[in-house]
C-alpha cells in the first residue's frame, strides 16, 4: 500500500529478451497464383505439354480440373517417341473424355495413321474433335494415299486446318469439302491435283490464308475473290507444258512465291509462265533459282502489282549474283508503277 492508502499493483516478473505474453501467430502463405480466374491458368498451363498441366490437378482441390478445361489439346511428337505408340493412343484415349464441348478450340495431334490397326482410333479423335465444334485442328498425317475423315471435310467450327505428312502423301480427292467458317488452311508435303484444289477454294467461302510448303501442284490456276495471303513455298509445279500458271486473285495483299517453277521452266520468257492479277498486291517475295534465271521475273510481277509497297528477293547464290541483283533497281526502274515500294534481299 502506499502513502495515499491505495493499493499498489505488483510489476510482471522480468520477461527475457525476445518473449512476449500474447501468443505467436504463425504466418499464412497466400497462394495468389490459384486464386487467378480459369482463363488466366488455362493461358499459363497452355506452355507445357498435356501431360504435364494434367500433373497439377493433385496440387489442390481448386486446381483438380482446370486442365480438363483447357481450350486446347496438343500432343506432342516427342510424347509419341518417349512412350511408343501403344501408351500414346491410352494417353489420348484418356485425355479426350474429359472435353466440355465447349472448351474444345484447339485440337493438334502427332498421329493421324492410315494403317489399318490405328486409322480407326485416329478417326475417332478427329471425329469427337470435330463434333465438338473444334476451331483449329492441325495433323501430321502418317501413311501413303489418304482419305480424310468426312467431317473434317464438313465441319462448320473449323476456322484453321493443317494437314502436314511424312514422307509425301496424296489426298484422295474428297466427294464434297464444305469449310463455310475456314479462314486459314496449311498444307505441307501434300499432292494436290487440280480436283482436290478447286473443291478447297469452291468449299472455302472465307479462306482468306493459304500456305503450300513442300508441295507437288498439278493444278495451275489459283482464283479467288477472298484470298488476302498466299504462301508458295519449295513447291514443285507439274502442269502440262503448254499450260501457263494463273494467279488470278484481286484481294490478294501478300504473296509469298519461292520455289522452282518445275514444267514452267521450259518456257522462255516469264511471260509465257505465268498469267498474274494482283491489282490490291502490296507485299511480294520472291524466291527460287528461276528468278536468277529469268532477268525479266522481278520487272513481270510488278508490271502486275501497281499497289506494292513491299519486294523480299530471297537468293542463295554467290555474292557475286546477290551484287547483279542489286543494280535492279537502277536497269529496270523498280519504281516505274510502284511509288511506295521498298524492297530488301536475303542471301
Amino acid at each position: 500500500m502506499n502513502n495515499k492508502g491505495n493499493m499498489t499493483q505488483p510489476k510482471p516478473a522480468h520477461k527475457p529478451f525476445g518473449t512476449s505474453t500474447r501468443s505467436k501467430k504463425v504466418p499464412t502463405t497466400v497462394d495468389r497464383i490459384s486464386i487467378l480466374p480459369d482463363h488466366v491458368l488455362h493461358h499459363i498451363l497452355s506452355f507445357i505439354p498435356l501431360k504435364q498441366a494434367g500433373r497439377t490437378s493433385i496440387l489442390s482441390r481448386r486446381w483438380r480440373y482446370v486442365w480438363a478445361s483447357l481450350q486446347g489439346l496438343t500432343f506432342y511428337k516427342d510424347e509419341l517417341a518417349k512412350f511408343g505408340l501403344e501408351s500414346f493412343i491410352r494417353y489420348v484415349n484418356a485425355a479426350l473424355p474429359y472435353r466440355a464441348k465447349q472448351d474444345f478450340q484447339i485440337f493438334k495431334t502427332f498421329l493421324f495413321s492410315t494403317s489399318p490397326t490405328y486409322l480407326a482410333t485416329s478417326t475417332r479423335w478427329i471425329t469427337q474433335a470435330v463434333n465438338n465444334d473444334v476451331g483449329v485442328l492441325y495433323l501430321i498425317i502418317r501413311g501413303g494415299n489418304v482419305i480424310l475423315p468426312r467431317p473434317v471435310l464438313t465441319s462448320q467450327s473449323l476456322e484453321e486446318l493443317g494437314l502436314f505428312s511424312f514422307p509425301s502423301v496424296k489426298i484422295i480427292t474428297p466427294s464434297i469439302i464444305s469449310l463455310s467458317r475456314l479462314r486459314i488452311l496449311s498444307l505441307q508435303r501434300m499432292e494436290i491435283n487440280s480436283a482436290f484444289f478447286e473443291k478447297i477454294i469452291s468449299g472455302c467461302a472465307m479462306l482468306e490464308n493459304l500456305n503450300l510448303h513442300f508441295c507437288e501442284i498439278t493444278f495451275s490456276r489459283v482464283h479467288s475473290m477472298v484470298l488476302r495471303k498466299l504462301v508458295m513455298e519449295s513447291c514443285t509445279i507439274r502442269t502440262k507444258r503448254e499450260n501457263k500458271f494463273y494467279i488470278c486473285t484481286p484481294n490478294l495483299v501478300h504473296l509469298h512465291f519461292n520455289q522452282g517453277c518445275g514444267t514452267l521452266s521450259h518456257h522462255e520468257t516469264p511471260n509465257q509462265m505465268f498469267e498474274l492479277d494482283l491489282p490490291n498486291l502490296k507485299s511480294l517475295i520472291l524466291g527460287g533459282n528461276w528468278v536468277r534465271s529469268y532477268p525479266d521475273a522481278v520487272l513481270f510481277f510488278l508490271q502486275h502489282s501497281p499497289m506494292l509497297e513491299k519486294l523480299t528477293l530471297i537468293f542463295f547464290q554467290k555474292m557475286a549474283e546477290i551484287n547483279n541483283i542489286k543494280s535492279l533497281d537502277g536497269s529496270i526502274n523498280l519504281r516505274f508503277q510502284c511509288q511506295n515500294l521498298k524492297y530488301q534481299l536475303h542471301q
